[in-house]
């Protein structure tokens, strides 16, 4: 079995090269477009409207859209896509949050179908981002490679 193709498989390779070679990029730039479009947004208004009682259109739209409980989806929501969004950057867990964001997609996906909203583009492609980073896990640069989460035949045999 071929077990290296192409260069010196001796030869150092610079770590960072490795960013590029993988789905590491899509993961942080997904992660980072996630965290500051939605994330941030969400999270400091679920925390508005829980704590400090004010209005917050995320509970609103819910509640058009037909969700049951919108005072309680819209929060959970907030704080599972800030999460995703945070947890994608570092690389930390990502095929468990990844699959955590699947029900979030699609539920926004369907909305955006009902409502002939043009956010069902958006979803589209979070749905493409989250299938892709559950099959194919953190990448090179992350914290997952780091303690080698995900890996379970990565041990070499004697």
């Amino acid at each position: 079995m071929i077990e290296h193709i192409g260069g010196n498989p001796a030869a150092a390779q610079n770590p960072w090269a490795s960013l590029f070679k993988t789905v590491a990029i899509l993961r942080i730039g997904t992660g980072t477009l996630l965290l500051v479009r939605h994330g941030v947004g969400g999270v400091t208004g679920a925390y508005q409207f829980f704590w400090k009682e004010q209005p917050w259109a995320w509970v609103g739209m819910f509640h058009e859209a037909g969700l049951p409980y919108a005072h309680l989806v819209a929060p959970l929501t907030a704080v599972i896509v800030g999460a995703v969004g945070l947890f994608w950057v570092l690389g930390f867990l990502t095929r468990l949050f990844a699959a955590a964001f699947l029900p979030v997609v699609i539920t926004v996906l369907v909305i955006a179908h009902k409502t002939g909203s043009v956010l069902a583009e958006t979803a589209w492609l979070y749905l493409f981002i989250s299938i892709t980073l559950l099959l194919f896990g953190s990448g090179a640069i992350s914290v997952d490679q780091l303690f080698r989460f995900g890996q379970a035949g990565s041990r070499k045999r004697r």
